[in-house]
């Protein structure tokens, strides 16, 4: 079957020249995105792509599929930003929220990418607790809800989730710090270390403790956001588990430094989350696709 999403995914795939590529730009398994190749090639009945150690290359029919692919995409796009824009005012709002690491680190830019094509829609962003998201979208207070980690309060019956992307944390540490050329620590060592933690109440505190199995962590302060935890390690006061997005200028930059904790998967999954009692509105369905597009739940967008 053709969808929608399997053409974004081949897209990518074609520009890239690479599976792996493709999956982590999409944060898909690389799996996945194979699947998707292989269901397209088996709808049309033709190769789409030659396989080699180096990548992938594009058959004819890739190429003609491609250049089709891109009209379609291109069109569906330009038909939602004249739709979504239409009304008397020429105006529409979108009301986000998000807990606090997403809404400082990662809806700003996304933001910025929707805005950029959606000048006359007004966004509202409120940081909240994952609680309370899940409450206020049920009460139609916020059109969409962004938080981590998974729980059972998010498959209430009014409610339904898609997952955005998978979040990898790492142990960080200041670039003065002994562990600074290291890539990868053993929980024993972390142990010997001080940690900068989040609050007991905190979901995040409560992932990384069960994951851990309440390692005896040396709990040097307990901080109530990603950013003050950061601040923190800046300063050389010890350790800390962050995501990615929140320590990749500063790993760029050479202020942090982070490591994979040996034997440990410290993933978690970035959801979004509406009422699904409702149809989501045209631009609701325009800032998913900004943010989301070729990794969104297929069924969600068609």
């Amino acid at each position: 079957m053709v969808t929608l999403h399997k053409l974004r995914v081949f897209r990518a795939v074609y520009e890239l020249g690479s599976l792996n590529k493709a999956a982590q730009t999409l944060y898909l398994a690389q799996s996945v995105v194979s699947q998707h190749i292989q269901d397209l090639e088996a709808s049309y009945g033709v190769p789409l792509f030659q396989r080699t150690p180096k990548g992938v290359t594009p058959t004819q029919a890739g190429d003609v599929l491609y250049g089709c692919a891109s009209q379609v995409l291109a069109l569906l796009t330009e038909t939602e930003q004249a739709i979504s824009q239409l009304d008397a005012a020429g105006q529409r709002q979108l009301n986000v929220a998000a807990t606090p690491g997403v809404s400082v680190y990662l809806l700003p830019g996304w933001l910025q990418a929707f805005q950029h094509s959606y000048p006359n829609i007004t966004v509202n962003l409120q940081t909240a607790l994952t609680g309370d998201i899940l409450r206020d979208v049920r009460h139609h207070r916020y059109d969409l809800g962004f938080y981590e980690g998974g729980f059972d309060d998010a498959h209430h019956d009014d409610l339904r989730q898609a997952r955005i992307r998978t979040v990898a944390y790492y142990i960080v540490v200041s670039s003065a710090h002994p562990w600074r050329e290291r890539t990868e620590i053993t929980l024993a060592e972390l142990t010997t270390q001080p940690f900068i933690n989040r609050p007991p109440t905190s979901r995040t505190r409560q992932w990384l403790d069960a994951v851990l199995g309440h390692a005896g962590l040396r709990n040097t302060a307990e901080l109530d956001s990603p950013g003050a935890v950061k601040y923190a390690l800046l300063s050389g006061l010890g350790t800390a588990a962050l995501p990615d997005y929140a320590v990749q200028r500063e790993v760029e930059r050479g202020e942090l430094c982070r490591l994979r904790l040996s034997g440990y998967d410290l993933t978690r999954p970035l959801w979004m989350v509406w009422d699904k009692r409702q149809p989501l509105s045209l631009v609701q369905r325009a800032f998913i696709r900004t943010i989301s597009s070729p990794n969104a739940d297929p069924d969600l967008l068609e």
